[in-house]
């Protein structure tokens, strides 16, 4: 070969070469777009047998409102409006018929869509390296996310809308000429009719986009018209004036067209701006009045708990939630390394609507966090990367898996049976059908305002109904107490939230519970109506007034509203079956050294006088007297407590009962505890503590529920339960427990004992607590034998 010929043949393998790597590169971007609509597919076919069994939250009956009938001065559906899904909505109830499953098919659809277009923009993030499995592998460890999984068959919106928000970031990232970006500007408007959120993924990308161009135009005039300089990482993403800019003109002109197009229709069928205006403003000063957001309340808790909500609930367990965080956490410093490019697009795509989750939005509603799956998804692949060998991509795919396990299970439970509001609204009317006289409904405040759109919805499904009582906040017990002692005899249908206790002052039986039937029911916090108990209360035995201490909830509105014994006398009103029978009062003496005298008077008949009331805590039975028929109002009769002179004395303990076995917590059992947050309730035992009882019928059932003791100890616990001298009961605990235990009538008094106590100051200097703690009882009950 001569020195002539070297050059050419040179020049021929390198057009060779070039031709090769544009080959594979051609055939790597065709095997990642065909595995992507796989991955879309597979999503679709998993889904659609399994559309939900009904609506599930207040916004999926507003949603469904708004397919049968459009009005968004009436909240069908809410405030914005939400045009464009209800405009597909309707379209896909003339295939299905129905309006709950209509919108379950749009989200599903727009589910797998949304597959598509999380490959578009994952691809188009790995553009320096080109698509590849990774970029397969970030796409279906973001799908089968359990949060993006399972909101892809729910009734809402939030699917649709990241959908095509995630499309528009797609859209964005490839624009290089300044209509291809006005394109994706008015695509943007357009989506924020799905769902007004859209708007913070879309348009800081949008405007960062904008400066890249312009950057790139003002370094190379070319640009312009030259996809390739106009795509050049280092200025797409790094604007640096805020020259007048054409490119954003046009985009500013497409996007407010985008919006135009659904929101003058929205403003004219609503009745015209003031119309809309008032149906906006009255949807934003609920949210602001009603949720719990950072914004408002911003405590320690209150911050981890919406940075849970934000990285980790979207996981539905910890393991894995914490196994993607790491694995993002070194997906941020390779992808820093290798080129700053993704970060940056994912900084501007997703950045504003973290702030905006994480300060403005409900912190504990956990699909406000679905958009940050894909950020979590992307960056937690581009973390497996960089393992040897590729091992990452094992890891990758176990993941996602075992998170289309969690998500699948969810989907399936969610069709299976109807939420737990539709079931209590079907419950309820065949119940009515069977009582003599329609029924009174009682709700908790919060069921009372999140009911409103389930039973609009139900409408003359709904069981027939005499009257709602009110519900003022905190005090919604003190209507059915009016209620009663204004004569009234219907059965009082009260339905509370498992986390209040306001049923507590009044006697009642076993409700029914209504709860998700999920296996990870963190997928679904925050929905309203959330979980319910159902207590239907025939003829009380009895009902207390202000003032009380019953629970620690009670005893917290008593002390703010001024109202115990301190103050003023307490009353209850005890059914006039009771006379006769036995009334137990107990509670704790906040005075250490105050002399007061406890007045217990039955109808006006003074039954028991405690002189002095020591210091601490008492229990007292006594008999409920015989009282002249004029002291029985309307069935009932008033009893009245008072100390003389008022001290703080809380009542803690009240039961009135002439056929029901009776139990009271004597010495050795420290004060009932609450944990508002989850709605639990418990007491301490101490080493020895002590149970007072009377009981009518030949035997019962001593019931008891408690803690495993390995959480504060090294070994099990023992437990001993003694009659008497006798014991009944005798076992060392190294779990959870709930025990069941035969009492005998002539039982007055049981105690029990434990063999391990600690002090929580003796473990901690932070604590001045000096109890002696030894068993936690969730539950301790005396029941009628079976």
């Amino acid at each position: 070969m001569n020195q002539a010929d070297r050059p050419v043949e040179t020049i021929t393998l390198g057009d060779r070469s070039a031709e090769s790597l544009a080959l594979r590169e051609a055939n790597g971007a065709r095997a990642f777009q065909a595995s992507v609509l796989v991955l879309a597919l597979i999503f679709l076919a998993l889904h659609l047998p399994y559309l939900p069994a009904s609506l599930e939250d207040l916004d999926s009956v507003n949603f469904a409102l708004g397919v049968r009938d459009f009005d968004v001065a009436h909240h069908q559906p809410h405030p914005p409006g939400y045009p464009v899904f209800i405009l597909l909505a309707k379209a896909a109830r003339v295939a299905t018929g129905s309006e709950a499953r209509a919108l379950a098919l749009v989200s599903v659809v727009a589910g797998a869509l949304g597959v598509l277009a999380m490959g578009a923009l994952f691809g188009r993030l790995d553009r320096d390296r080109g698509p590849s499995a990774w970029s397969t592998a970030a796409t279906g460890t973001a799908m089968t996310a359990p949060l993006y999984w399972f909101t892809a068959a729910r009734p809402l919106s939030d699917v649709s809308g990241l959908a095509a928000a995630l499309a528009v970031q797609a859209m964005t990232l490839y624009a290089g000429t300044s209509r291809a970006l006005a394109v994706a500007a008015f695509c943007a408007g357009l989506a924020a009719g799905l769902r007004s959120q859209v708007l913070w993924l879309t348009v800081p990308l949008l405007i960062v986009r904008g400066w890249g161009l312009r950057q790139s135009a003002i370094a190379n005039p070319q640009s312009a018209t030259n996809p390739q300089s106009a795509t050049n990482p280092q200025s797409a993403m790094n604007p640096q004036s805020a020259v007048r800019n054409p490119q954003f003109a046009a985009a500013l002109l497409a996007f407010t067209g985008g919006l135009l197009l659904w929101f003058v229709p929205l403003v004219i069928v609503t009745g015209g701006p003031a119309a809309y205006w008032r149906a906006l403003a009255d949807q934003g000063a609920e949210d602001f009045g009603n949720i719990q957001m950072l914004w408002n309340v911003h405590g320690p808790r209150d911050v981890l708990d919406a940075l849970y909500f934000a990285f980790i609930a979207p996981w539905a367990t910890w393991p894995v939630g914490v196994v993607v965080l790491v694995c993002a956490a070194l997906g941020v410093v390779v992808s820093y390394r290798r080129g700053r490019y993704a970060l940056l697009a994912l900084a501007a795509a997703f950045g504003p609507y973290l702030a905006f989750d994480l300060v403005f939005q409900e912190a504990f509603t956990t699909r406000y966090a679905l958009p940050l799956v894909v950020p979590l998804a992307y960056l937690a692949a581009a973390g497996l990367r960089a393992l040897p060998y590729d091992s990452g991509l094992a890891v990758a795919v176990a993941i996602a898996m075992f998170d289309a396990h969690v998500g699948g299970t969810s989907i399936a439970a969610l069709a299976r049976e109807k939420a737990p509001a539709f079931r209590l609204l079907d419950e309820m009317g065949e119940a009515a059908r069977s009582v003599p006289e329609p029924p009174v409904l009682a709700m908790d405040r919060r069921q009372d305002f999140d009911f409103r759109r389930p039973i609009t919805w139900a409408a003359d499904r709904m069981p027939a109904i005499a009257r709602k009582l009110p519900a003022p906040p905190q005090h919604e017990w003190l209507e059915a107490v009016k209620y009663w002692n204004a004569g009234g005899r219907a059965p009082v249908w009260f339905v509370v939230d498992p986390m209040r206790t306001s049923i507590d002052l009044v006697q009642h039986g076993e409700p029914l519970r209504y709860r998700w039937p999920l296996p990870y029911p963190v997928l679904v916090g925050g929905a309203r109506p959330n979980e319910m108990d159902w207590y239907r209360v025939d003829r009380p035995e009895w009902y207390v007034g202000e003032g009380w201490a019953l629970t620690p909830e009670a005893a917290g509105v008593s002390e703010r509203d001024g109202t115990g014994l301190a103050h003023a006398p307490i009353k209850a009103w005890a059914s006039g079956s009771t006379l006769g029978g036995v009334l137990m009062i107990g509670g704790r003496n906040f005075e250490p050294t105050a002399r007061t005298t406890l007045t217990v008077a039955v109808g006006g008949v003074t039954r028991e006088l405690v002189d002095p009331l020591p210091p601490g805590p008492f229990l007292r039975f006594i008999t409920v007297p015989a009282v002249e028929a004029p002291a029985i109002l309307n069935g009932y009769v008033q009893v009245d407590v008072a100390a003389t002179p008022p001290v703080r004395v809380g009542v803690e303990q009240f039961d009135v009962s002439s056929a029901r076995p009776m139990m009271g917590y004597g010495d050795g059992w420290h004060e009932q505890e609450f944990n508002p947050r989850t709605g639990l309730r418990w007491r301490w035992l101490s080493e020895k503590g002590e149970l007072r009882l009377r009981m009518p019928a030949p035997r019962a059932t001593l019931h008891l529920e408690g803690e495993s003791p390995l959480t504060y100890f090294s070994r099990g616990s023992r437990l001993v339960v003694r009659s008497g001298d006798r014991v009944v009961y005798d076992k060392s605990l190294t779990a959870e427990f709930s025990v069941n235990i035969p009492i005998d009538a002539a039982t007055e008094a049981i105690t029990l004992e434990t063999d391990q106590v600690f002090s929580p100051a003796e473990r901690s200097s932070r604590s001045a607590d000096r109890r002696h703690l030894g068993l936690r009882i969730f539950k301790c009950e005396l029941r009628p034998a079976q």
